[in-house]
């Protein structure tokens, strides 16, 4: 029977495991083990300091945050993400009559990589049955020797070798996205990462250009699409939230190549009828039109059929309408939400950090103007 990794380290610097699966490659140890079975390897308050960690515990970050809530919802999900490598002075298999081995000595343990995945699983030890741990099944690779050198020496400059996965990137996985993907563009093509292309020329709007045309366009009664739309912070949040009702305002099965490029279109053509405002209509309150001009166009396109946007078939004039009366609609739109803004908040005002706050736009298109 092996004796628990807390009272081996405390005694002999060797940490005794009870494998479920265990490999000799050419490099290094691979080894699959339970939860359960590193539960106390960090446990100690110096544990980075003790097994040689390039960096202490972080505390709650957002990525220990989500792997403290996968760890406790869906341990199984734990160990299939990620892996903890070790170095080692040494590694002694003891076989027994199974048919992988019974035991496992990782003699002069050192965390090279993993320390915070160690820490949660620490932490969360005395919250969480011994069974439910034994769910999660994490890997381990262990180097000794001149391996160990190296794996110590790469991995502590691996984050420059990694391209992070952002809310952008896991756009693919959308259905409604992939629908869209493998939709007919003509002479186009859409893809969540590349963005938009399409028309005779080419054109290309980046997917962030694309969010805000459909957030423009939303036949949501609110701009509130249209607010998380316009910063990067906000896409990046929309993005991320694909299942909320917000998202799918923007991104959902119905959705065709023709209305997102009317969408496109509209967005485009809003923007530059905003563009040519005269400065003279940029003072003061007019600086609504500089620091929201997403809120101006969402005002404008109003007067669209938003909720056949998608609709092939359609048959309103879009072409007409957005090459024609969205430019002045756009004009009037500034005009209107100016003169609110101006009676709303009467007086000089920090323009700058008033008029991007969703606050003051959902008061501005409120239908009573409160």
């Amino acid at each position: 029977m092996s004796t628990s990794a807390e009272g081996t380290l405390s005694t002999a610097s060797v940490l005794s495991l009870s494998p479920l699966r265990v490999a000799q490659l050419t490099r290094a140890w691979a080894v699959e083990v339970t939860a359960a079975d590193l539960a106390r390897l960090a446990a100690p308050a110096d544990a980075a300091r003790r097994l040689g960690a390039g960096r202490g515990y972080l505390g709650e970050t957002g990525a220990n945050t989500e792997l403290a809530r996968m760890l406790a919802d869906r341990p199984e999900d734990f160990g299939a993400a990620g892996q903890v490598v070790l170095g080692a002075e040494a590694v002694e298999v003891r076989s027994g009559g199974r048919l992988f081995a019974d035991t496992l000595h990782v003699i002069g343990p050192e965390c090279i990589d993993g320390l915070q995945r160690l820490k949660i699983i620490a932490g969360m030890r005395d919250h969480l049955p011994e069974e439910h741990l034994r769910r999660s099944v994490i890997r381990l690779e262990i180097y000794c020797g001149a391996e160990r050198d190296r794996a110590r020496r790469l991995y502590d400059v691996a984050d420059r070798c990694l391209n992070v996965s952002t809310a952008q990137d896991r756009l693919i996985r959308c259905p409604s996205i992939s629908r869209l993907m493998r939709a007919d563009w003509e002479k186009g093509d859409f893809d969540p990462r590349r963005g938009m292309t399409t028309g005779p020329h080419a054109l290309r709007f980046s997917m962030a250009e694309v969010t805000r045309a459909l957030a423009c366009l939303s036949a949501d009664p609110q701009p509130v699409a249209a607010h998380m739309a316009a910063t990067p912070e906000g896409r990046e949040a929309l993005w991320e939230e694909c299942a909320s009702p917000l998202y799918r305002s923007l991104f959902h099965g119905r959705m065709t190549p023709v209305g997102v490029m009317r969408a496109v279109e509209a967005w485009t053509s809003a923007h530059r009828a905003l563009a040519a405002v005269p400065k003279k209509s940029r003072q003061a309150h007019g600086r609504l039109v500089e620091y929201a001009p997403e809120l101006i166009c969402w005002q404008a396109c109003r007067g669209l059929p938003l909720r056949a946007l998608h609709d092939a078939r359609s048959s309103y004039p879009w072409e007409r309408a957005i090459e024609h009366d969205l430019p002045a609609w756009t004009v009037r739109a500034a005009r209107n939400l100016v003169a609110r803004y101006e009676e709303a908040r009467p007086g000089r005002h920090a323009y700058h950090q008033e008029a991007p706050k969703l606050e003051l736009w959902l008061h501005l298109t409120a239908p009573d103007g409160r």
